[in-house]
C-alpha cells in the first residue's frame, strides 16, 4: 500500500529558465533644463485671499500666529503664483567612444514669448528629443518640474509622448537626473547652491548675474540678461553632468569633455555676453596643458 501511495503522486516537471543578457544600451541622450520665474500677476493671489476671507492690513500683523511676513502666504505669494518667463534647454548626446555632442541649445523668453509660448517651446523640444533622453536639472525636482507641471495644467497643455511621467512629479530615477539630489544624498544632507559646487570643482558659473539678482532683472524686464543667466545655468549643469559621467565612464577625460562643451556652446552662442569668458577659460586651460607637457618632457627626456 505504501508503494501504491508513493506512485500516486506524479513527479513535478522541472523547467529551466534561461535569462538572456539584455541588449547593451546605446549612447545616452540628455535634455538639460532651467527655468526662471517670478510673481508677475497678482490676480490669482487675490483670488486666494478672497477664498481665505482675508483683507490686507497695515502689514504689521501676520495672518496666522507665528508667521513672519515673508512666510505668510496671504501676504507673500508662494511659488504656485509665479509666472515662467524664461526657459533654456540643451540637448546633449554621447558618442560611442565616450565623448559628447551639444546637439541643440535654445532659449524661450519674454518679451517675445509669454508663459504659454515658453511652455509650448519646452514641450516641442521634449517631443523632438531622442526617445530615451533623460532630463537633467539642478534642483529640478523641487523647482523646475513642479513649475512646468503647474504651468501646463494652468494653460491646458499636454505633455508629449514619452514624457508623461513628468505629470507624477518628475521622480523617475531612470529618466530624471537631478544633480542637486545626487550631491545631497537624496536631499538628506543640507541643501547647497549650485554655485558652491561649481566653485568647489573649479567650473564656470553665474557669469552674467548673481542668483539673487534674477527676480530684480525680471521685474525690470531686462530680458536679455535673464536669458543669458538662464543659459549659463544650463551650461554649468552640463559641466557638472560631465563630471558625474566620469564616475562610471572613464573613457574620456572630463577636461576634454568640458572643452568640447565650451567650444560648441561658443559656436552656438557666439555673441552672448558670456562667450568671451568661455573663450578665455579655454585659452587658459590650453596654456596650462602646454606648460605641464613642457615640464614633463623636460623631466622625462632632459636631453631633448
Amino acid at each position: 500500500s505504501r508503494a501504491r501511495r508513493k506512485n500516486h503522486f506524479s513527479t513535478p516537471e522541472i523547467t529551466m529558465k534561461i535569462d538572456f543578457p539584455a541588449v547593451p544600451r546605446g549612447p545616452r541622450s540628455y535634455v538639460l533644463l532651467d527655468l526662471e520665474s517670478a510673481v508677475l500677476d497678482d490676480t490669482a493671489h487675490r483670488r486666494y485671499q478672497r477664498m481665505e476671507r482675508w483683507a490686507p492690513n497695515d502689514g504689521a500683523l501676520p495672518s496666522r500666529r507665528g508667521y513672519t511676513r515673508g512666510e505668510d502666504p496671504l501676504q507673500t505669494p508662494r511659488w504656485i503664483f509665479q509666472t515662467i518667463t524664461t526657459a533654456s534647454l540643451m540637448i546633449m548626446t554621447e558618442h560611442v567612444e565616450g565623448g559628447v555632442e551639444v546637439v541643440r541649445f535654445v532659449t524661450y523668453s519674454a518679451p517675445e514669448q509669454d508663459e504659454h509660448a515658453v511652455l509650448s517651446g519646452i514641450l516641442s523640444v521634449l517631443a523632438d528629443a531622442p526617445a530615451d533622453a533623460e532630463l537633467v536639472t539642478w534642483g529640478g525636482a523641487m523647482h523646475d518640474v513642479p513649475l512646468l507641471v503647474a504651468g501646463c495644467m494652468r494653460h491646458g497643455l499636454t505633455l508629449p509622448g514619452g514624457w508623461k511621467w513628468l505629470a507624477f512629479g518628475g521622480g523617475n530615477g531612470a529618466r530624471h537626473l537631478d544633480l542637486a539630489r545626487i550631491m545631497t544624498g537624496g536631499f538628506r544632507m543640507k541643501p547647497i547652491h549650485m554655485a558652491e559646487v561649481l566653485a568647489a570643482m573649479d567650473l564656470p558659473g553665474k557669469l552674467t548675474a548673481p542668483p539673487f539678482a534674477l527676480a530684480r532683472l525680471i521685474y525690470a524686464e531686462r530680458w536679455e540678461e535673464v536669458s543669458q543667466a538662464c543659459e549659463v545655468d544650463v551650461l554649468s549643469t552640463s559641466l557638472l553632468l560631465a563630471r558625474w559621467r566620469q564616475l562610471h565612464d572613464p573613457r574620456v577625460d572630463p577636461g576634454v569633455v568640458e572643452d568640447r562643451i565650451l567650444r560648441q556652446v561658443i559656436e552656438l552662442m557666439p555673441n552672448r555676453g558670456y562667450a568671451d569668458e568661455l573663450r578665455a577659460r579655454r585659452s587658459a586651460r590650453f596654456a596650462a596643458q602646454v606648460t605641464s607637457a613642457a615640464i614633463e618632457a623636460k623631466t622625462l627626456a632632459p636631453g631633448l
